[in-house]
């Protein structure tokens, strides 16, 4: 994949847009050691486990207008294809399960929304 500025990137849910993004950030990838060490092991020994593809968070300025900030307030807790696209034109896609949606509102401030997403499967890169 090409080096990318991160300005002018754009999320989507299920070919929606989610608009209003202020912060896009995708936690990194963990893989668990599964211990198999024996009685008759002469060492510590491990396989990798499963790979927790990790989450997707976004935070932004909250608008009840947004069909994309919309269609995740109505599909909590479903698994939904996420595509995360670069203005490079690289993406980045996966299934994510949703969660629910915050909103922060401050005193003379603006209506902020947060979410995070767990990540359900692999993600693919494209260029």
């Amino acid at each position: 994949m090409a080096k990318s500025k991160a300005f002018g990137t754009t999320v989507s849910v299920n070919a929606t847009a989610i608009t209003g993004i202020n912060d896009i950030t995708l936690s990194g990838a963990e893989v668990p050691f599964i211990d198999i060490t024996t009685n008759d092991s002469s060492a510590k020994e491990f396989v990798a486990g499963l790979i927790d593809n990790g989450t997707l968070e976004l935070t932004g300025k909250f608008d009840n207008a947004s069909a994309g900030q919309d269609y995740l307030r109505a599909n909590t807790g479903l698994s939904k294809a996420f595509i995360i696209t670069l203005p490079s034109t690289a993406t980045i896609g996966f299934n994510a399960v949703i969660g629910a949606m915050n909103e922060s509102i401050s005193f003379e401030g603006t209506v902020d929304f947060s979410i995070s997403c767990k990540i359900d499967g692999v993600k693919t890169y494209s260029a």
